[in-house]
């Protein structure tokens, strides 16, 4: 029955407009995996080197063990961020004789061969045979190996479950994420030191090999975790038959595997696309990506902290500030036919802000060079990151509905002032100065990392409760869809 499931699945993909409409994308897509694969190849086969020469007198094993918790905990981070729960078009198959536990574990086993699962392979495995089986042997370093396998099989599994959990019970996700920031609170005290801590737990493994059954264990009750969940879930009366509020737009077939929210963000990329101010701004954004050169070759301002967290949130938040801050004045040329489409605000908004987190995601991720020019500034900007994401996306949100002037998306930004008022000035303040607030306590108590874990716990709060804000970001938007209709026609 697996098999029937893979090879459906592999028809459906076959069958869809990804291969027939997208063959650009996935070939820009393909070299950018093509890219960053050889990266990490690179990196697990010199990684051995690199170590010795930063700790040298040291094993460069012993040193990676102890950056592997860290390594984990980042990568539960961008788990959070990026990856997608595995779906599978369940309820064709729940009239048939086809066993619920089958569907079940599909869905679970469709996750194992993901992003995040392979490419941390293309480190470990070269580096297991550059380091560990010269100094251990082959037994204990495929011991070893499996270990690494098994924890990151546990993260995905781990995030997957809570993932399902935040959309009904997101204070399971809270305190998970509470646990995590503990952990690293803990470490910056000095209380609990988590290189010392990972190199003896990863350690252990390679004195003791028989450890591997512990990950391993831990692993299956991730994966159990995840399939009593879903099987609970799974049943016809408990999915949900919704009125049709359909988006129409489906050319960008990746998206459609999204649904409507899907085609909602297609539609807002088709509109950046074809117009000219759309265009400009996009532009711009990108400029200010190179922002960082000014400030982080200046020593001075490198000594301190407050105007670093400026800094990444601007170089992060710049796309969200831009396109943000003339919402929902993009839509205002058909804002009238808008409101009579069956899509409810909140998937309006949704959209919206799924468009702008990949967006804000890679401008950090392309900003990571930075951190050549000091580690406290990877720290900041990530935190600036979370906080743009939990935060600030809201706060545009917020002020969202006090832009009542009409945009002709026609004209180009250049010295064109059409919809810039006093309300944009004023939603930048608390979006720029609310984290430098917040810094604040901190830095007169001199813990200036603390703060920035504020800033950043902030942020992550945000995102774990964003169901909520969303909710309520809607429901301002339908107290005020009436003015701004009436303004958009009047300007």
């Amino acid at each position: 029955m697996i098999l029937t499931l893979l090879k459906h699945q592999w028809k459906s993909e076959l069958r869809s407009s990804v291969l027939q409409k997208s063959i650009a994308l996935n070939i820009i897509l393909g070299l950018l995996v093509v890219y960053f694969g050889g990266i990490f190849l690179f990196l697990g086969f010199y990684t051995d080197d690199i170590l010795a020469e930063i700790y040298p007198g040291q094993s460069a094993v012993a040193v990676f063990n102890g950056m592997l918790l860290y390594y984990f905990l980042i990568d539960l981070f961008f788990r959070f961020m990026m990856q997608d729960l595995p779906v599978l078009a369940v309820q064709p198959y729940l009239h048939l004789p086809v066993g619920k536990n089958k569907l079940v574990h599909y869905v679970l086993l469709k996750s194992i061969p993901s992003f995040f699962n392979l490419l941390p392979l293309l480190v470990f495995i070269p580096f297991m045979l550059s380091a560990v089986v010269p100094a251990y042997g082959q037994s204990i370093a495929f011991a070893w190996l499996g270990t690494m396998i098994a924890v990151t099989l546990f993260n995905n599994y781990l995030l997957l479950y809570f993932k399902r959990q935040m959309s009904t019970k997101p204070f399971y996700t809270l305190g998970f994420g509470l646990v995590i920031s503990l952990l690293m609170l803990l470490d910056y005290l000095e209380l609990l030191q988590l290189q010392v801590v990972s190199k003896a737990i990863f350690g252990q493994v390679l004195l003791q090999p028989w450890l591997v059954a512990v990950p391993v264990l831990l692993l299956l009750g991730a994966y159990l975790l995840n399939y009593t969940f879903l099987r609970a879930h799974t049943y016809p009366e408990e999915m949900k038959v919704s009125k049709a509020t359909q988006a129409t737009g489906g050319n960008i077939a990746f998206l459609s595997r999204f649904g409507e929210l899907g085609k909602l963000i297609e539609l807002e990329l088709k509109l950046i696309w074809r117009h000219k101010r759309t265009k400009s701004i996009a532009a711009l954004s990108v400029m200010f990506l190179f922002y960082g050169f000014i400030f982080y070759t200046n020593d001075t301002y490198l000594e301190g902290f407050g105007f670093l967290i400026f800094v990444g949130i601007i170089l992060s938040g710049m796309p969200m500030f831009n396109y943000g801050q003339f919402l929902p004045g993009w839509q205002s040329a058909h804002f009238d036919g808008l409101l009579t489409q069956r899509i409810s605000p909140v998937q309006f908004f949704t959209a919206k802000y799924w468009m702008m987190v990949p967006v804000m995601t890679l401008a950090y991720i392309l900003t990571l060079p930075y951190g050549f020019f000091g580690h406290k500034i990877l720290l900041i900007n990530t935190a600036a990151l979370l906080y743009n994401v939990g935060v600030n996306v809201f706060v545009i949100f917020y002020f969202s509905v006090y832009n009542k002037e009409r945009l002709d998306l026609s004209k180009s930004a250049t010295f064109n002032w059409q919809g810039v008022g006093a309300s944009k000035f004023v939603m930048m303040l608390p979006a720029m100065l609310l984290p430098i607030l917040i810094y604040v306590p901190f830095w007169l108590l001199d813990i200036p990392y603390a703060g920035v874990a504020a800033i950043g716990g902030f942020g992550l709060l945000g995102i774990i409760f964003q169901k909520q804000l969303l909710q309520w970001t809607a429901k301002r938007f339908v107290e005020h869809k009436y003015k701004l209709a009436a303004g958009f026609r009047q300007s």
